[in-house]
């Protein structure tokens, strides 16, 4: 038997088979970024026990990372109580939130809340502590934070510290009849504060939770990714190191190609749709994404328009696109502005464009070709004039 041709038909036959089982790039890619985001929690019982003795405190309830869901809520008596929670994720962060009611002179009556968050390590049990605040600003008159656990909740009790002292200061200016001001935890300031912390650059999950709690990622990619990179492989897989790649991998990898007449719908203050064919003679367009509300979008419209003379001779038309809900709010901002081509987005299609062009910090500015080629999916306002100046 000649063995020869037998071994090059086997070979050919083989060779489909070889190359149906190898993926494409793409299909590589795909599955290296499914492993990457694979998220498997592991689950255990937590245990906080509070030996708390405060006749204001009428009710402790533990919450999600996002402070909106409620998981449980065990009863007290003066602040006294045992919570146990059994099926909770390890390496994730709880809220504990404390209400209770001020029978202090001078804010008798006045209702208050603290929220301390929870590193859940499944460590040993922890234990509520508490500490006298005499803060001007703080109804309670309290500061808690959590003992028991390890350098995750040591910077968990800095940073809520830090954030009760700011709000404590924004809450201590007396408005009106003598009432305090109210202002939420993470206002402009909170934020600063945040990322005072983060800056820290720690190599915990901790770290991984307070980057989930901005919206700043597009600012601090750097930053933070050389956060992620520094941890081992076990917290780069916690919910919130998974979090945090998947938005720098959709920052450093934008969208191409956005479809304006089916992605882009819009109204004018006429509810009229963007007519996008009218802009088809124009070479490029600069897709201007703000909110009515944002002070940081007033500012920088201001210098869109500033330069919308040197644009308008560089073949460039400015599309004003707000992503306000209330359409009152945005007609009357825009009229008060003056802004040509301005529109609100439909309700409907904001979500899904937010999700498309990773729209989580306002202002943005995207350039585009007529045809929805994008030319850059984050435009500085600085260094748009030298940016056409490139790709003429």
């Amino acid at each position: 038997m000649n063995t020869l041709p037998f071994i090059r038909i086997m070979i050919l036959a083989a060779l489909p088979v070889f190359f149906a089982c190898r993926e494409s790039p793409r299909e590589q890619t795909k599955a290296t970024a499914q492993i990457r985001y694979a998220y498997t929690p592991k689950y255990g019982t937590l245990r906080i026990a509070s030996d708390v003795n405060n006749p204001e405190i009428t009710a402790i309830k533990l919450f999600n990372d996002k402070r909106t869901d409620s998981l449980t809520a065990v009863e007290t008596e003066n602040g006294a109580f045992m919570l146990v929670v059994d099926e909770l994720p390890f390496h994730e962060v709880y809220f504990l939130e404390i209400s209770g009611k001020s029978t202090r002179k001078g804010t008798n009556g006045l209702s208050w809340t603290e929220h301390i968050p929870i590193c859940f390590e499944g460590q040993a049990d922890l234990s509520l502590e508490h500490r006298f605040f005499d803060h001007p600003g703080s109804i309670s008159k309290v500061e808690f934070s959590i003992a028991g656990g390890g350098e995750e909740q040591q910077l968990l009790n800095e940073w809520q510290e830090a954030l009760n002292h700011k709000q404590a200061d924004v809450e201590g200016q007396v408005v009106g009849f003598g009432q305090l001001s109210a202002s939420p935890d993470q206002d402009a300031e909170g934020i600063d504060i945040t990322q005072q912390f983060l800056q820290q650059k720690k190599p915990l999950v901790a770290s991984l939770f307070l980057a989930y709690t901005t919206n700043d990622h597009r600012r601090h990619t750097a930053d933070y990714l050389d956060l992620y990179m520094s941890l081992p492989p076990q917290s780069q897989h916690t919910k919130y190191g998974i979090d945090l790649i998947q938005r720098l991998d959709r920052i450093r990898a934008p969208i191409q190609h956005l479809n304006p007449y089916t992605q882009v719908v819009a109204v004018d203050h006429g509810l009229k749709p963007v007519n996008w064919e009218a802009f088809n003679a124009h070479k490029y367009l600069l897709l201007s994404f703000w909110k009515s509300t944002d002070k940081t979008s007033h500012a920088n419209m201001k210098q869109i328009v500033e330069k919308l003379p040197q644009l308008e001779q560089q073949g460039t038309a400015v599309v004003y696109l707000s992503l306000d809900n209330k359409f009152s709010r945005w007609k009357s901002a825009s009229e008060a502005m003056n802004l040509k081509h301005s529109y609100k987005l439909r309700n409907g299609v904001q979500q899904k464009l937010i999700d498309s062009l990773y729209l989580t910090e306002l202002p943005r500015y995207i350039l585009i070709q007529p045809d929805g080629a994008v030319v850059d999916a984050d435009v500085s306002v600085e260094e748009l004039p030298k940016l056409l100046k490139l790709v003429e």
